[in-house]
């Protein structure tokens, strides 16, 4: 057995030894200088200062010494030294730190009749527990996080261990083994001189290991672990993958169709499994679906009128929604919930060649966005303002103003040949603040007009330059044999905006395949065009941002001495100058607000440098151009094209939607528009549904006096929780929920103390509130964490040997005891040793400098 010297603070020790060289250092500078006088009288005591000097030099060696080893000491002293001992077996005498990961994620609460997985991991905990030797520290950590407080510093005692354990719940997460790990390390260095064993009890999903297996060389690194293997050994689960409605949006009159995806894992299929479909609290309707395993998920569709409902005109209502499965053994992933938004009337402008007064069926004088206008509304008439899905705008571009769009949520262009400055101007600056846009050809477009016009190396309004010549030619003036092209399937295959529940991949090709195209325009997003917009968006958005924090600095300024009563007629003018420069880089006309707070706009921009280009580089690639859909084939021409300006989106559809340049509104095709539209205004509305995430941040509306907020988290009982109301933004409220660790509801409920309420239904309320005694807001949230949680496939054994290689893992599975043995820690108490011999040390010191004072009073005592 090789005994090391182990110091739990070196630093101490270094400082020590620094130390013990000064009185080396004195010693030196100090040391007795003769100066040589001729004096006939000294020669007599000549021959007694030689029989004494070697007595001094003795003396000053001994205290040097002395002094020196005391300071040393005492530096280890503090150092706190303990030997680690190489020792493969148990020794009962040497307590330890037991960390203990628990595996607390949602497949924890699977039931067998052992009880739950989650209870069999804490037997397993209090089995280590009871055999850890007197004077050991445990940490208890879940490693999916507690709705209860529990602390990451070592219980003292097994009792104060096993009440954090036994306060252990499944939550909505799913467990990682590398955040555990990372954990222990914590807890571990929260003790000194005390030998570590880790032990991760859990059902050791494959999902748990995916963040270690993507990197083997790390396991390298880890400390030593025991992986205690917890997990059911013959499992059948089924759960609810997904909860969706199908356009994002629901109306008062449309059937909304609501998907939800079940999934299923085991070795029998699961036959006529009741799938119920729940509307605010209730049971509206029923399905039977049998799933098989490993077959992906079966899409069960639900229609189901929200008629019962009435948001304002313009405004939306947000209804709680959620989709149970005939429970089994893990019920936790047996339901799932969704937040629908529920419109009426929102207002939408449509501009293309034709008004309302100019366009004319008779006559043929049909506006390109005619087919859009009839798919979101098919009753235009204006008087009907109240219950469809949108009120529509129909005007032309010269009508296009501030305010005419300060209220819509969307606005569709087509078949125009191009806007002037002006107009270009106005549609930025309303996508920037989070309105949408949807560009289409077609008619009178004029690529490269437009180009020209809205373009602007970035900073116009289309998401891609355009080339001047466009594919393709219109029946009409095509002198030859016309060469039309369609859509690929393969380029949007992919995206779940173009799937439609219970169709095939066939069928969807054969859908796709219907529409001939004649002619479209074509976005340049060659490799050299893309670079000059990333440069360029990076300059521009530098530019911007630095302004942005001048001007929110010296209007900062302008107010403090606003308030010392310092300011002047032309510090007046300065101010609203600045304000208005302000309002020229972030306009803010718009009346109504996204009110989101997870956004991922270019914010202030931080004083670290590697911060800041971070923030610039997330800012530029979300504002790149994206392809949706193309011609021909996976590398064909553009056909559907995005990009993000500030907080809105813009997309462009390279053909028309009404004209001859295509089939399209002639074919079930054209059901694509009708969805893209209906999800474009969805990015109008809130954010109410929401996944994993540590915090959830929620803007709130403004409220007149003050406020306070509470929230009832799902499956709560008792008092609601407080919610402190705070700047979440510069300029923003709202309120954090902290470890929203339940699936389920969230509902907040906010008063306010002044007499005049605000609307309910303007701040975006979910229910109506006639009770004086009723909150001022009421906003229900849903939270559901991850389906692949709920697929208990755990790691491979022969996955696992091979990770046991790389580092220092050790499984442990049913049967099987967990170990004690390991290194062990010894001399922990050293520390007393040392400073006993400083203490005599000194006591030495002490004497020999009174020695000679002693032996003089001795003599003369004699």
């Amino acid at each position: 057995m090789s005994l090391l010297p182990t110091f739990a603070a070196w630093h101490f020790a270094v400082a020590g030894m620094a130390c013990a060289t000064l009185p080396v250092v004195i010693h030196l500078l100090n040391r007795r200088r003769f100066r040589v006088v001729e004096w006939a009288a000294m020669d007599f005591l000549r021959e007694a200062m030689k029989r004494n000097r070697r007595i001094l030099q003795l003396r000053d060696l001994l205290l040097l010494a002395l002094r020196t080893l005391a300071v040393l000491l005492f530096g280890l002293a503090l150092a706190g030294p303990y030997f680690s001992a190489r020792n493969e077996e148990f020794d009962g005498s040497q307590p330890l730190h037991a960390v203990l990961l628990i595996d607390n994620s949602l497949s924890m609460g699977y039931q067998s009749l052992r009880g739950t997985a989650l209870d069999e991991a804490k037997e397993r905990a209090r089995e280590l527990i009871d055999k850890l030797p007197r004077g050991s520290r445990i940490s208890v950590i879940p490693t999916c996080g507690s709705p209860h407080p529990l602390s990451l510093d070592p219980y003292e005692t097994a009792e104060s261990a096993l009440e954090a354990l036994a306060r252990i719940e499944p939550v909505d997460r799913a467990a990682s083994l590398q955040r555990g790990l990372n954990e222990a390390r914590r807890a571990a260095a929260l003790t000194k001189g005390l030998a570590v064993r880790v032990a991760f009890i859990g059902d050791q999903q494959r999902s748990n290991w995916s963040d270690v297996t993507a990197d083997a060389q790390s396991l390298a690194e880890l400390p030593s672990i025991q992986v205690v293997d917890v997990g059911p050994e013959k499992w059948d689960n089924s759960w609810i993958s997904d909860l969706r409605i199908q356009d994002g949006v629901a109306d008062i009159e449309t059937p909304a169709t609501i998907l939800v995806d079940v999934q299923h894992r085991g070795s029998e299929p699961r036959r006529d499994v009741e799938v119920k479909l729940l509307v605010d609290g209730k049971e509206v309707a029923a399905k039977m679906v049998s799933v098989s395993s490993g077959e992906g998920a079966q899409q069960v569709a639900f229609e189901y009128v929200f008629s019962g409902f009435q948001p304002e005109p313009g405004q939306q209502l947000f209804v709680p929604v959620s989709a149970v499965l005939q429970p089994d053994n893990l019920p936790a992933d047996d339901e799932r919930h969704l937040i629908v938004p529920v419109v009426a009337a929102l207002p939408v402008v449509f501009v293309d060649q034709y008004s309302d007064e100019q366009e004319d069926p008779l006559q043929q004088r049909l506006g390109e966005t005619r087919q859009l206008r009839k798919l979101l509304a098919p009753v235009t008439s204006r008087q009907d303002t109240g219950r469809h899905l949108v009120r529509i705008r129909h005007i032309t571009v010269d009508q296009v103003s501030q305010e005419i769009l300060a209220d819509a949520r969307l606005v569709v262009v087509a078949g125009i040949a191009a806007p002037d400055a002006e107009v270009v101007r106005v549609l930025r600056e309303y996508v920037q603040q989070g309105g949408q846009m949807f560009l289409a050809a077609g008619a009178d477009f004029e690529p490269g007009a437009w180009s020209a016009a809205a373009w602007l190396d970035g900073a116009g309004i289309l998401p891609a330059p355009l080339k001047s010549q466009a594919l393709g030619s219109l029946p009409e003036e095509s002198a030859e044999r016309l060469k039309p092209f369609a859509i690929s399937f393969e380029s949007l295959a992919n995206d779940a905006a173009f799937r439609l529940p219970e169709m095939s991949d066939d069928d969807l090709r054969d859908l796709y395949g219907e529409p001939f195209f004649f002619k479209a325009v074509e976005a340049d997003l060659s490799g050299g065009t893309t670079e000059a917009l990333r440069k360029s968006l990076r300059e521009r958005f530098e530019d911007e941002q630095q302004q942005i924090a001048q001007l929110l600095n010296a209007e900062s300024e302008s107010a403090q001495r606003e308030a010392r009563g310092e300011q002047g007629v032309s510090d007046s003018a300065t101010i609203r100058q600045r304000q208005a420069q302000l309002r020229e880089l972030r306009p803010t006309w718009l009346r109504w607000s996204r009110l989101r707070a997870d956004d991922q706009a270019l914010g202030t921009l931080e004083s670290d440098g590697e911060t800041t280009a971070k923030q610039l580089d997330a800012a530029v690639e979300r504002s790149m151009p994206r392809i949706l859909a193309r011609f021909t084939s996976e590398d064909g021409p553009a056909f559907l094209v995005e990009r993000r300006i500030g907080e809105g989106r813009v997309v462009l559809a390279t053909s028309g939607i009404q004209s001859s340049w295509n089939t399209l509104p002639k074919t079930n095709t054209m059901f694509l528009m009708d969805r893209m539209l209906r999800g474009m205004i969805n990015e109008t509305v809130p954010a109410r549904n929401f996944g994993e995430r540590p915090r959830i941040v929620v803007p709130l509306p403004a409220l007149d006096g003050l406020a306070s907020a509470t929230v009832s988290r799902p499956g709560h009982v008792g008092l609601p929780e407080s919610l402190d109301i705070g700047f979440i933004t510069r300029d923003q409220k709202g309120v954090a929920i902290a470890q929203p660790l339940a699936r389920g509801l969230y509902r907040i409920a906010v008063h306010s103390e002044s007499e005049e309420r605000a609307p309910n239904v303007a701040s975006g309320a979910d229910a109506p509130q006639d009770s004086a005694a009723s909150p001022t807001l009421q906003l229900t949230l849903a939270v559901n964490g991850s389906a692949e949680e709920s697929d208990l496939s755990r790691v491979p054994r022969e996955r696992f040997d091979t990770l046991a290689e790389q580092g220092t893992l050790r499984w442990v599975g049913r049967g099987e005891e967990i170990s004690l043995a390991g290194a062990q820690i010894r001399g922990q108490d050293s520390w007393w040793y040392l400073i006993g011999l400083v203490l005599f040390l000194l006591m030495v010191e002490i004497v020999t400098l009174a020695w000679p004072a002693w032996r003089g009073s001795d003599k003369s005592s004699t």
